[in-house]
C-alpha cells in the first residue's frame, strides 16, 4: 500500500487495493461496489473478481493491510505517534478506519489492530509507572479524535454556527491543541 503522494500502484491488484482505501475513506463500505472499485482503479471490473473472490474481500483485504501501513509509513514502525497534522491532510489515514468502525467492521476481539497497539506501546514506554488505565483511555481519546476529525468536523462545525471555510484554522487550531494535551498527559510529544 502506498502513500498517496507515492508512487502509482505497481499492478491491477495493488491499484484495486488502494481503490478501496480511497473510496472507503470517503463513504461506508457498504456503498461501495465492485464496479466502483474498478472505476476507481481504472482497471477492468473482472479483475476484481480475478484477484478477490469479491468486492467485500477485496475491501477486507485493504482493512487488514491498512493498520500495517500506518504503523510503518507513518508511526516509522512504530516509533512514534502518527503526526496529528498529517492526519487531518489526509482523509485516508483515518477517514478509512472511521467508515469501517462506522459500520461494525472492527468486531472481532481478535483482530489485529496495529496502530492502536503501536500508539499503546509507545505510551508505556513514554510513561512506564503511569496508570494502565490512564494509557489505554489516553488512546481512545486520541483515537476517537482522530477518527471523529475526517467524518463529522464539517458538520459539527456548521451546527455550531462555524463556517469551515472561514473558522477551519480555529477548528483545526484548537482540536491539534487537544491532541497535543493528550499525549503530553503520557509524556509523548507530537509535532506541529
Amino acid at each position: 500500500m502506498s502513500a498517496p503522494t507515492a508512487d502509482p500502484p505497481s499492478t491491477s491488484r495493488d491499484a484495486l487495493i488502494e481503490a478501496a482505501i480511497t473510496l472507503m475513506s470517503r463513504r461506508s463500505p457498504s456503498t461501495i461496489s465492485g464496479r466502483d472499485l474498478a472505476a476507481e482503479a481504472g482497471v477492468n471490473y473482472g479483475l476484481v473478481h480475478y484477484y478477490f473472490e469479491s468486492a467485500r474481500d477485496l475491501m477486507a483485504e485493504a482493512r487488514r493491510l491498512h493498520g500495517d501501513w500506518i504503523v510503518e509509513n507513518l508511526m516509522d514502525g512504530g516509533t512514534r505517534p502518527v503526526d496529528p497534522e498529517a492526519a487531518l491532510a489526509d482523509r485516508r489515514i483515518f477517514g478509512f478506519t472511521a467508515h469501517v468502525a462506522l459500520e461494525g467492521g472492527f468486531w472481532d476481539p481478535n483482530e489485529p489492530r496495529p496502530a492502536l497497539d503501536a500508539l499503546l506501546e509507545l505510551v508505556r514506554e513514554s510513561d512506564p509507572d503511569g496508570d494502565p488505565v490512564h494509557h489505554r483511555a489516553t488512546v481512545a481519546a486520541v483515537t476517537l479524535l482522530l477518527l471523529g476529525w475526517p467524518i463529522f468536523v464539517e458538520h459539527n462545525a456548521r451546527g455550531l454556527g462555524l463556517d469551515p471555510d472561514v473558522d477551519g484554522e480555529a477548528i483545526r487550531s484548537r482540536f491539534l491543541g487537544v491532541l497535543r494535551s493528550l499525549y503530553s498527559s503520557v509524556g509523548l510529544e507530537v509535532g506541529g
